[in-house]
């Protein structure tokens, strides 16, 4: 009860995130801990305050939710950002980040940028395409070791 005087933000949206952050990264018996915690992901010292994180984060656009930019590395000032869903989407562990002319992108954002569809894109990686070739070879798609040309309809 005094905390919540202290602040009056109990109820917001920064202080669940705060709290959610506080919880994954040093409450064991939480289901997350593992892919937090438990991994060595910690709450830098300044943010075990909700105070301190606030002044540091502000608030948290709608539509936005906590984010860490390298997810190697702890919840502390200059890792974290309020994100968009599709952001932390592309931020995941689990994407496959492709170097291209000097930028990292995961396999959704090329495919957006460079307008061929992702699921071919990584086929093409699979069969051992150079990044380049994948990236920049038009309206092919592999199937396997073979590589066939899209239906007549869809060439250029």
């Amino acid at each position: 009860r005094k905390r919540n005087f202290k602040h009056g933000k109990a109820s917001s949206p920064e202080f669940q995130s705060w709290a959610g952050m506080i919880n994954r990264c040093k409450n064991t018996s939480q289901k997350a801990f593992p892919r937090y915690g438990g991994r060595g992901i910690v709450v830098c010292d300044r943010w075990t305050k909700f105070e301190n994180f606030y002044a540091d984060m502000g608030e948290r656009p709608i539509g936005h939710t906590l984010d860490r930019i390298d997810n190697d590395l702890g919840y502390e000032p200059g890792n974290c950002r309020w994100a968009t869903v599709s952001e932390q989407n592309r931020n995941k562990r689990s994407n496959h980040v492709i170097e291209y002319n000097g930028e990292k992108l995961c396999i959704s954002e090329w495919a957006r940028r460079v307008g061929i569809d992702g699921k071919t894109i990584r086929r093409r990686l699979d069969v051992g395409w150079s990044v380049e070739k994948a990236l920049t070879t038009a309206r092919y798609e592999s199937y396997g070791s073979k590589v066939r040309l899209a239906p007549k309809g869809n060439r250029p």
